[in-house]
C-alpha cells in the first residue's frame, strides 16, 4: 500500500513539475483577405497583393488555413512558398508565428511568367495570449 501510495505522490509531483513554460489563452480570431485584377500580361511585377502584419509581443498567431487563387504567382509568407496546384510544395497547416512582422505576398521567380488575372487571399488563424 505504502508503495502505491509512494508511486501516486511521485507521479502527481512530475506531472506539476513538467508543465510547459508557458500556457496559450484564446484572444481572438484573425483574417486577412486581399484580392486585386492584374492587367498587366508580361514582364508585370515581381510582388503582387503585398501584405505586412505584426503579431504583438506576448502572443503567438496559428495560421489554420490560407486560400488563394493564384494565376500564375506563388503566394509567400516571408519569402516561404505556397503550393500551387502542379507543384510539389507542401502544405502544413497549422502553422505557428511568434510575436513579429510579416509579410505574406503573390510572388514569381521570373516576372516573364507573370500573367493579368483575378488574384485573392484569404488567410485564417487565431490569435493567442502567452500566459506565463
Amino acid at each position: 500500500m505504502m508503495k502505491k501510495l509512494f508511486a501516486v505522490c511521485l507521479l502527481l509531483l512530475c506531472c506539476y513539475a513538467g508543465h510547459a513554460q508557458n500556457n496559450l489563452q484564446f484572444n481572438r480570431v484573425v483574417t486577412i483577405f486581399t484580392d486585386s485584377v492584374s492587367n498587366c500580361s508580361s514582364n508585370c511585377a515581381d510582388t503582387v497583393l503585398l501584405r505586412t502584419f505584426v503579431v504583438p509581443a506576448n502572443k503567438v498567431l496559428k495560421i489554420e488555413s490560407i486560400n488563394f487563387t493564384p494565376g500564375n504567382y506563388f503566394l509567400f509568407l516571408n519569402g516561404v512558398a505556397f503550393s500551387r496546384v502542379a507543384t510539389t510544395i507542401a502544405n502544413n497547416f497549422p502553422i505557428w508565428l511568434p510575436s513579429g512582422t510579416y509579410n505574406i505576398y503573390f510572388g514569381t521567380y521570373n516576372s516573364a511568367n507573370s500573367q493579368a488575372g483575378n488574384y485573392s487571399y484569404l488567410l485564417s488563424a487565431i490569435e493567442f495570449n502567452v500566459v506565463p
